[in-house]
């Protein structure tokens, strides 16, 4: 798989193009911000996008999404448990001071388990609530794309709305913390890291003992 990913808004979010080399379809994954930027990137690339997947409703990973799927037609999906999360878009524009921003219209929730396809790839969705009650993850062989759950020595943040601790600690531990050391997290802000590492490494959630 390619991954094209470009760091956008105030926020530094990590939108991202899943790309299937052999077929040249693609998926934009938390488009945050900068939506003329990501289409541009598209053109570039050559490929075909086919739908739009969010890992959580947050406007840093949503606020793009609208203008993407009215512009070019596509699907959007997202977990039903982070639609209060669109639905609230606007506070959200007001309470970090930026410009309106339509939400995008979810053409169906995800379901846990169930399995996205990218020309030859194949994307499982992996359910880790806590950053946001519908936070999920999108597992492609050894990569996770995997929203803001788990960071390189970090964790998602779990002080806004919908937000839990030890639901977070509990989606770590029991699904992320699970998978092969040598998967890859693509992470939804800073760099990527491994669930080995972290699992080494990282000072806000251990494994199970």
């Amino acid at each position: 798989m390619q991954i094209e990913v470009m760091t956008v808004s105030p926020f530094q979010q990590n939108a991202r193009i899943l790309i299937c080399p052999e077929t040249k379809k693609a998926v934009i994954v938390d488009p945050g911000d900068e939506a003329l930027r990501i289409m541009n990137r598209v053109k570039e690339l050559g490929v075909d996008v086919l739908y739009i997947l969010a890992t959580h409703g947050h406007i840093d990973h949503i606020g793009a999404a609208a203008q993407i799927q009215k512009e070019w037609d596509l699907s959007f999906f997202m977990h039903k448990a982070d639609q209060f999360l669109l639905d609230s878009l606007p506070l959200q524009c007001v309470q970090f001071g930026i410009p309106p921003l339509s939400p995008p219209t979810v053409t169906r929730y995800i379901e846990i388990g169930e399995v996205f396809e990218v020309g030859n790839l194949k994307g499982k969705v992996l359910f880790v609530p806590g950053h946001s009650p519908g936070s999920v993850g999108f597992l492609f062989g050894n990569d996770l794309i995997g929203g803001d759950a788990l960071f390189a020595g970090s964790i998602g943040r779990t002080d806004l709305p919908g937000g839990s601790f030890t639901v977070l600690e509990r989606s770590i531990q029991e699904e992320l913390y699970t998978l092969p050391d040598e998967v890859v997290v693509h992470s939804g802000h800073g760099p990527n890291t491994t669930i080995g590492q972290e699992k080494a490494h990282n000072p806000f959630v251990r494994p199970k003992t």
